[in-house]
């Protein structure tokens, strides 16, 4: 995306202080937008993402809070509508993993994973719907997982297939000044999957593109959604997973003797 096509827009990414994260705000920084860098407890590497940000010309503030907790959240909205002023871009990235099977996840696990993950994107989207509408324009994206397409990720894929219903309900509610789209990554390249290996060779041999996606591709997508160029799509969720989750069948070795 070129150009400030955000500039003066205020946009809260949630979980901007590390990975994924940290690429959105500074793509949404670089496309004019004043950037609400939301970090759980890493201060000083949300501090960072803002220096950055400032230094290459843009606006960024942190701010702090567990999206796990609603009252962390209503804090988080009313303090950077307070110091930044209304919020028109809403980035819900964060969201912790966890695949402990149904059987054994224990009760408060249960709660964290749908309260961080699910939870919290309704409650933001509630809570800064308002300032939106006042603006007459608003972007709402978050950041899923194909985790949500299989039935082997515990709470956290299911949370994620909610996350989709959500993101299609929101869309028909919220139409037609404010946006509502999901991107749905599969696993993403970064230091953490370089250190697995042998996870890391599997998912590569079974992405029909040979390689997974990288978080800049991912923050890109993100800001494109915010952008004019996505004015007229709302609703979708925009699968990045390099043609890994497309139904195939095994090959036939057909015998001709």
């Amino acid at each position: 995306m070129t150009g400030r096509v955000l500039d003066g827009k205020v946009a809260l990414v949630t979980g901007a202080s590390r990975g994924t994260g940290v690429d959105i705000a500074r793509h949404l920084a670089r496309a004019g937008a004043r950037v609400a860098v939301h970090y759980r407890t890493a201060r000083d590497a949300a501090g960072e993402v803002v220096a950055t940000i400032r230094a290459d010309g843009g606006e960024a503030a942190a701010f702090g809070g567990d999206v796990a907790r609603s009252d962390d959240v209503r804090r988080l909205v009313a303090d950077v509508a307070a110091r930044l002023g209304p919020i028109a871009v809403l980035v819900n990235n964060a969201g912790p993993f966890d695949d402990t099977p149904f059987t054994t996840l224990p009760e408060a696990g249960w709660d964290y994973v749908m309260a961080a993950n699910l939870k919290a994107v309704y409650l933001a989207a509630q809570l800064v719907v308002p300032d939106m509408r006042r603006l007459g324009w608003g972007r709402i994206v978050s950041v899923g997982a194909t985790s949500g397409f299989v039935r082997s990720h515990g709470a956290y894929g299911l949370a994620k297939a909610a996350l989709l219903h959500l993101t299609e309900a929101l869309a028909l509610e919220l139409a037609p000044a404010i946006t509502v789209n999901a991107v749905v990554p599969s696993q993403i390249a970064s230091p953490r999957t370089d250190t697995l290996a042998d996870y890391k060779a599997r998912a590569i041999a079974a992405t029909p593109l040979g390689r997974l996606v990288t978080q800049d591709e991912i923050a890109r997508m993100v800001a494109l959604l915010c952008s004019p160029a996505f004015d007229f799509v709302t609703g979708r969720a925009i699968v990045m997973d390099g043609g890994r989750t497309l139904p195939r069948f095994p090959k036939l070795e057909l015998r001709s003797d």
